[in-house]
C-alpha cells in the first residue's frame, strides 16, 4: 500500500487576500505525454492537492518558435548554462509543456506539490529540463525524476537568493529573493556594500521561510537580528535611487536603521 503524501503546511498562517501563482515550463524532445496519457497524480500529491486549478499545456515549437524560444535564450541560458550540464538537448526540443496552477491565499502549499509532481512525471516520461519561471532555476530531467513526493519542503528548492554583482549608487549592491510569488507573498530586497552580501542573504533567506510559512510582513516593521542589526521594512518602488531588478512580482524593501 502506498503512503499518502503529506502536504506542505503553513503553520503560521494568515489571511492576505493574495494570489500565488507557480509556472514550469518543461523542455522535451517530443510529446512524451503520448506514451503516458495518465499522469497519475493520485499517488504523487496530497489528497488536498488543488488538481482543479492546474493548468497543463504542450507547445509545439513548430507552431509557437518565438514564444518557445524565449524560454531558452538570453538570460535565462545563461542561468541554465550554469545549472544544467549540458544544454544540447534544451537547443534541440521540439516541444515543451506549460504547467500552471494559480490558487487564492493557499493556507497550505499543496499547489506547489502538485505543479512539482506534474514536472516530475514529465522528466520520468522523457522531458530533459525543466524551468522554474519565477525562481529562474532549472532541473535537470535527471535531477527532477529522482525527486521524491514524500520530501519536504525546502525554501530554497523554491526561491531563489540573488546578489546583483554590480552596485546601484546610493543604493549598494542589490541582493533580493526571487520566487515568492509561489506563497502569494511579496519578494524581498535589500541594498548593501559589498561585505554585508553574505550576512543579507541569510537574512533574507530566513524572511523567506517565514513568510512561506505564512507570516506576514509589512511596511512599518522594524526587524531585530542577532542584536546587532536592525531592518526596516518598507514598499518597494523602484525610482532614480532604487534600482528595478525585475522581480516580476511587487517587492518589499528592507532598510537598515
Amino acid at each position: 500500500m502506498t503512503a499518502p503524501i503529506a502536504p506542505w503546511r503553513r503553520p503560521a498562517f494568515r489571511p492576505t487576500g493574495r494570489r500565488a501563482a507557480v509556472t514550469l515550463i518543461a523542455f522535451a524532445d517530443e510529446d512524451v505525454l503520448n506514451t503516458r496519457p495518465d499522469l497519475g497524480l493520485h499517488d504523487a500529491v496530497p489528497k488536498t492537492a488543488p488538481t482543479a486549478a492546474l493548468d497543463l499545456r504542450v507547445h509545439q515549437y513548430v507552431d509557437s518558435p518565438t514564444w518557445i524560444d524565449g524560454w531558452r535564450t538570453g538570460a535565462l541560458r545563461n542561468i541554465a548554462a550554469r545549472q544544467l550540464d549540458n544544454l544540447d538537448r534544451l537547443d534541440a526540443a521540439s516541444c515543451c509543456y506549460s504547467i500552471t496552477v494559480e490558487v487564492d491565499d493557499p493556507a497550505d502549499l499543496t499547489h506547489l506539490q502538485l505543479a512539482w509532481a506534474v514536472a516530475t512525471m514529465l522528466a520520468d516520461a522523457g522531458s530533459c529540463a525543466t524551468l522554474d519561471t519565477y525562481a529562474c532555476n532549472w532541473l535537470s530531467g535527471p535531477a527532477l525524476a529522482s525527486l521524491s513526493p514524500h520530501r519536504p519542503f525546502t525554501i530554497q528548492q523554491e526561491v531563489s537568493l540573488i546578489a546583483e554583482t554590480d552596485p546601484a549608487p546610493g543604493f549598494g549592491h542589490p541582493v533580493h529573493t526571487r520566487g515568492m510569488i509561489k506563497f502569494g507573498q511579496p519578494d524581498l530586497i535589500s541594498g548593501v556594500p559589498a561585505d554585508r552580501i553574505e550576512d543579507t542573504a541569510r537574512i533574507l533567506n530566513h524572511l523567506a521561510r517565514m513568510l512561506a510559512e505564512g507570516h506576514v510582513l509589512v511596511p512599518g516593521q522594524q526587524l531585530r537580528f542577532d542584536g546587532r542589526r536592525t531592518l526596516a521594512v518598507t514598499t518597494y518602488a523602484p525610482d532614480a535611487a532604487t534600482p528595478d531588478v525585475n522581480l516580476n512580482n511587487d517587492g518589499l524593501l528592507l532598510v537598515d536603521v
